[in-house]
């Protein structure tokens, strides 16, 4: 499974990258992880003829903010995944003129997880992270591998059960070293050690807070922190690929 950062920011582009999406690339499937402003690199990655999923933890505008890209994907096998109905009726609002042309338009389904789930060419559980609006953890299960997804979440049980025995944790890193973790958001030493409670082969930090990460040096120092608590992190920088 190839794992390309498309956008590692939290909040808004600066140069130190675009906002957060992930793009996984599967046998049966392309799966992606948020919309936000990196998601126009996605064509770019489609190789093969395959469907593809987005799947969005909530619906704060620099997680969806690529979703005006969606017609660099027309005629594409794409279907939008939300947890919950009431998610998927907002995101109908919003995805619809004037802002952008609706998903009819463009020949793409939104569907709530539960709708389609069994029909999945792979396995997800979901976890309800703590945050400012109701978000979501996902736990994708493919080709033998355990990714898991939290960005958005401060402190709470939940998280632990997201990220527990991944191959590969995806973490948010929104606040500095020195920045105490709160409901909304954690900082380097907390992810370090959910990561390390968790029993996480491999945690990557992203969404870093543009305002306060506003240099790549404060996202190495951010890296060092963690790795503190957890030695097998990294930061990637937009662009960057894995294979796990």
């Amino acid at each position: 499974m190839n794992i390309t950062f498309l956008g590692t920011n939290g909040w808004f582009d600066t140069h130190t990258g675009a906002t957060s999406c992930v793009f996984l690339d599967t046998k049966d499937c392309y799966i992606i992880l948020d919309c936000g402003s990196g998601f126009y690199k996605v064509p770019s990655l489609l190789k093969e003829e395959k469907p593809i999923y987005l799947l969005l933890t909530h619906l704060h505008l620099d997680h969806i903010c690529g979703l005006q890209m969606l017609p660099l994907l027309r005629g594409k096998n794409l279907t939008i995944i939300v947890k919950e109905n009431k998610q998927k009726e907002d995101l109908a609002q919003f995805m619809q003129l004037p802002f952008m042309p609706t998903a009819k338009a463009l020949g793409i389904r939104i569907a709530q997880l539960d709708e389609i789930k069994k029909d999945l060419p792979f396995k997800v559980e979901t976890f309800e992270l703590a945050h400012a609006v109701k978000t979501f953890g996902y736990k994708i299960f493919s080709e033998d591998k355990i990714v898991a997804y939290g960005l958005d979440s401060g402190l709470c049980e939940n998280i632990l059960h997201l990220a527990k025995d991944s191959d590969l944790f995806i973490c948010e890193c929104s606040y500095l070293p020195a920045q105490d973790p709160d409901f909304n958001h954690l900082n380097p030493k907390a992810a370090a050690l959910i990561a390390k409670e968790a029993k996480v082969k491999l945690l990557a930090l992203i969404h870093f807070k543009a305002d306060v990460y506003d240099t790549f040096e404060k996202r190495d120092l951010a890296l060092l922190d963690a790795g503190k608590y957890f030695e097998k992190t990294f930061a990637p920088y937009d662009g960057d690929t894995i294979t796990i």
